[in-house]
């Protein structure tokens, strides 16, 4: 009996101590018995619990090893990617980083008719690619480039510029960017309601490298900022010029389906050495070059002075916005000469949907339903009017009237197609005095 105990005991011992299906403790009580019974020794009674000792720690270790590496697997990336209004997007989960990688496509074509002579044609109108984000919380910034403009005046870089947002009732902004001035310039081109602004863009500053303070709130902004040149300004003997642009806006009412939208902007511009200035503008229509009104060189031009006034509602499918912007030209030894133009426009979605706007400016419009998923997306019907005069003293530059009727399908959110019928009414003075062409034009859009 004692020999058959020992064989048991030799065989079945060290599977017990390594199998992790016996407890720990249920072995060592197995040990003792074996040792009262003297069928283990005491030297093979060290031996066996020493052994049960380094199996339940190398058993132990494993376990934590298999916890750990469940833990590392089933814990979040520190980086979440998403699909937004068609960029993509990366951010870090405690939301200190994000970027965002978008862009715009625009085709266009036109046919012209009429006096002066325009020739058909179709363009790339914009080829945007942009990335924008934010950096530690409080820093932004944005770059963009226009792969349609990149000759030899530099005008593919357009947004350059870093935030700061640090403080409470206060952003900042240095770099390459837009003046804050009239509400159709700093409504991005992707959702103004036409292919191309009103003739008084001929008054817009467009992008410059300066610095602005702003603040824009849900039903309130404002923003100024000094500048100097464009990014594509070339230097040479004669100083650059500067200027500054303020514009505020406010909305007394400010709903989904309902808005009333109140703005003023100003802008001043030092020309600098070279104390010239020129307005002109296309019969809004960018595939031809030609400009249906054109002031010149206009020389002696020390300062100018513009202010812009604009107003704008939404009443369910119904929009409207109209503005007025007066320009003045300061000039050494003549008399001072007064431009100024406006226009009013209106817009009806056939589908229901209504114009987005978000903190002083028009957003991206979204369909009810999408095309592909069992929706035909938005329509848009939209009219204006719009007029500029470019004569004043001794220069000549012309008056023109327009009417432009816009068809707008958004299939999707990020797709667009549209079609306009712009008929420059007459044009009083300049060198198209009397002539009056009428312009078809297509555009489709693809912006994510």
């Amino acid at each position: 009996m004692r020999f058959t105990t020992l064989v048991w005991t030799a065989l079945l011992v060290p599977h017990i101590i390594l199998s992790p299906v016996y407890a720990g403790s249920e072995i060592a009580t197995l040990i003792e018995m074996l040792h009262q019974n003297g069928t283990v020794s005491d030297a093979q009674y060290g031996r066996l619990l020493a052994e049960l000792k380094q199996n339940q720690l190398l058993q132990q270790t494993d376990q934590q090893v298999i916890a750990s590496k469940l833990a590392d697997a089933s814990k979040p990336s520190d980086v979440e990617v998403q699909i937004k209004g068609g960029g993509l997007t990366l951010s870090t989960r405690d939301g200190a980083f994000t970027m965002q990688l978008g862009g715009r496509l625009q085709l266009d074509a036109a046919a012209y008719g009429g006096q002066p002579m325009l020739g058909d044609g179709t363009e790339v109108r914009r080829a945007y690619l942009t990335l924008k984000g934010t950096m530690y919380h409080d820093w932004g910034y944005r770059l963009q480039y226009d792969f349609a403009n990149t000759g030899a005046n530099g005008k593919g870089i357009l947004d350059a510029y870093i935030d700061y947002k640090g403080f409470d009732n206060l952003s900042l902004r240095v770099g390459h960017f837009k003046e804050p001035f009239t509400l159709h310039e700093v409504t991005s081109d992707n959702f103004v309601t036409f292919t191309e602004r009103a003739t008084v863009a001929a008054f817009s500053p467009g992008r410059r490298v300066g610095v602005m303070a702003y603040q824009a709130e849900a039903d309130w902004t404002w923003a100024m900022g000094v500048f100097g040149e464009s990014i594509s300004s070339k230097g040479g003997k004669f100083d650059e010029g500067w200027g500054a642009s303020t514009r505020a806006t406010f909305s007394p009412v400010n709903v989904p389906g309902r808005l009333i939208h109140i703005g003023l902007g100003a802008n001043y511009r030092d020309t600098g050495g070279s104390e010239t200035v020129r307005f002109k503008q296309r019969p809004e229509s960018h595939v031809t070059d030609v400009s249906i009104v054109d002031t010149g060189t206009i020389n002696d031009a020390k300062k100018v002075w513009k202010s812009g006034v604009e107003l704008a509602t939404v009443v369910g499918p119904f929009s409207a916005q109209v503005e007025y912007l007066h320009a003045r030209v300061n000039r050494d030894g003549f008399k001072d000469l007064n431009f100024d133009g406006w226009y009013v426009e209106t817009g009806y979605f056939l589908t229901g949907e209504s114009r987005q706007y978000k903190k002083g400016r028009f957003g991206r419009p979204k369909p009810e339903t999408n095309v592909g998923q069992g929706g035909i997306g938005a329509w848009q019907l939209a009219l204006r009017y719009s007029t500029l005069d470019l004569s004043d003293g001794n220069v000549d530059g012309g008056e023109v009237d327009a009417v432009t009727l816009g068809l707008n399908w958004y299939p999707t959110p990020t797709l667009r197609f549209t079609a306009n019928y712009v008929d420059i009414l007459a044009v009083d003075g300049g060198s198209n005095d009397g002539q009056a062409p009428h312009v078809f034009q297509v555009r489709s859009q693809w912006a994510f």
